[in-house]
C-alpha cells in the first residue's frame, strides 16, 4: 500500500514539473520561423546549388582540367568532356554534367578548382519530382556574365 502511494505522489510531482516547463515556455517569444513565407538568414559559406561561372566576355571560366571530377568522393558524379580548339590551342569544355541528386555538397570540387569556375550558391531548394531532372548539364549550370559578376562580388565581400 505504501508503495502505491509513493508511486502516485511521484507521478503527480512529475506531472507538475512537466506542466511548469510548459507554462515557462508558454510566455516566451516563439523562435519558429514560418519558412516558405520568411526566408532563413543563411551564413555566407552555405553550400547550396553548384554553378559554373563565366568571364565578362561570356566565355567559360572552366578550363576543363577535370580536377573537380577527380576529387569528388561520389565517383562519377561530375562528367566532363573536353576537346582542343584548333585555333586557340586551348582546352574547350564541350559537356559538363553534375548529378545534384547524388551530390553530398562537400565542397571539394569548388575548393580544388584552379580558376574558381565552379562555386556553390546559397540556393538550397533543389527538390524535384524526378531523378532525371536533377542531372544538370552545362546549360543549366552556367550563369550569365552579369550573374557571375554578382556572385563573385558577393563571395569576395
Amino acid at each position: 500500500m505504501k508503495n502505491i502511494i509513493n508511486k502516485t505522489i511521484s507521478g503527480i510531482i512529475e506531472i507538475a514539473r512537466g506542466m511548469a516547463t510548459i507554462m515557462k515556455h508558454f510566455f516566451r517569444e516563439p523562435i519558429t520561423q514560418e519558412y516558405p513565407e520568411v526566408r532563413p538568414n543563411l551564413p555566407p559559406r552555405t553550400r547550396g546549388r553548384l554553378v559554373l561561372l563565366t568571364n565578362k566576355d561570356g566565355s567559360d571560366m572552366c578550363i576543363g582540367c577535370k580536377s573537380c571530377a577527380k576529387v569528388c568522393p561520389c565517383g562519377d558524379l561530375i562528367q566532363i568532356e573536353t576537346s582542343k580548339d584548333l585555333e586557340t590551342k586551348k582546352m574547350e569544355v564541350k559537356e559538363f554534367t553534375i548529378d545534384i541528386g547524388r551530390c553530398i555538397f562537400c565542397g571539394n570540387c569548388t575548393e580544388i578548382c584552379p580558376k574558381g569556375a565552379l562555386v556553390m550558391t546559397d540556393e538550397f531548394e533543389l527538390a524535384d519530382y524526378s531523378r532525371e531532372s536533377l542531372v544538370l548539364d552545362k546549360k543549366a549550370l552556367t550563369l550569365s556574365p552579369e550573374d557571375s559578376e554578382k556572385l563573385i562580388d558577393k563571395k569576395g565581400s
